[in-house]
C-alpha cells in the first residue's frame, strides 16, 4: 500500500482544511498556510517534528505540529506524543525533538467534518510547564495497527491556561468558526 493509500494519511489529509478554519479564526484572516512535504523542507519534519508553517500578515513565522485523531478515540480528549518509536531500542520519538511553537490535537467527528473535541497548546509553555513538574503526563504503547511507538498522553483539560492558545470551548471562537465568518 503506498504512503497516500494508507489511512492516516487519509485522516491527515482530511483534517487539514478543518484545522485551517482554527488557525485562521484563531490567529485571524490573511495567515499563510504551508505543510513541510517539498523534499526541501522534510528536513524539519525528521529532524525537528516540525508539520505546519503559519506565516502571519506581518510576515513573522509559527511552525507546528499536528494530530488529526480519530473519532473512535474522542471520548479520551487527550493530547498526545510519541514518546519512542521503537520502546525496546528506546528510539526517541517527537517528545525528544519537538521544536515547534504550538502543537494542536484534534478528534474528526463522526462525520468527519469539524474536530471536538481540540486544542492548540503553547509548545514552549508546555515544555516548561512539564519540567516544573505541573503536567500530569502518562505513558502508553500504541496497540492500533503496526506501529510499535510508545507515547505520553495528558488530558485536555489538565492543561494550565497559560499552556492553551485556544481549544474547542472558547465560545467566540466557535461562533466564528460555525457561522461560516472565518475562511
Amino acid at each position: 500500500m503506498s504512503f497516500e493509500q494508507n489511512w492516516r494519511r487519509k485522516q491527515e489529509l482530511a483534517g487539514r482544511p478543518l484545522a485551517d478554519r482554527i488557525y485562521c479564526a484563531t490567529l485571524g484572516d490573511g495567515i499563510k498556510i504551508s505543510r513541510m512535504e517539498r523534499d526541501d523542507q522534510k528536513v524539519l519534519d525528521i529532524k525537528f517534528a516540525i508539520d505546519v508553517r503559519l506565516t502571519l500578515p506581518s510576515g513573522q513565522i509559527l511552525l507546528g505540529q499536528e494530530k488529526f485523531l480519530s473519532h473512535k478515540y474522542a471520548s479520551f480528549q487527550s493530547v498526545t506524543v510519541e514518546y519512542f518509536q521503537n520502546p525496546l531500542t528506546k528510539e526517541p520519538g517527537d517528545w525528544f525533538k519537538l521544536a515547534v511553537q504550538f502543537y494542536f490535537v484534534g478528534y474528526l467527528t463522526a462525520d468527519g467534518q469539524e474536530f471536538d473535541p481540540w486544542i492548540m497548546l503553547n509548545w514552549p509553555n508546555v515544555v516548561l510547564t512539564t519540567q516544573a513538574g505541573q503536567i500530569p503526563w502518562q505513558d502508553n504503547r500504541n496497540k492500533d495497527g503496526k506501529a510499535r511507538a510508545s507515547f505520553r498522553y495528558c488530558r485536555m483539560d489538565q492543561f494550565p491556561p497559560e499552556c492553551v492558545i485556544s481549544n474547542w470551548n472558547d465560545a467566540t471562537l466557535n461562533a466564528n468558526l460555525f457561522q461560516g465568518t472565518i475562511l
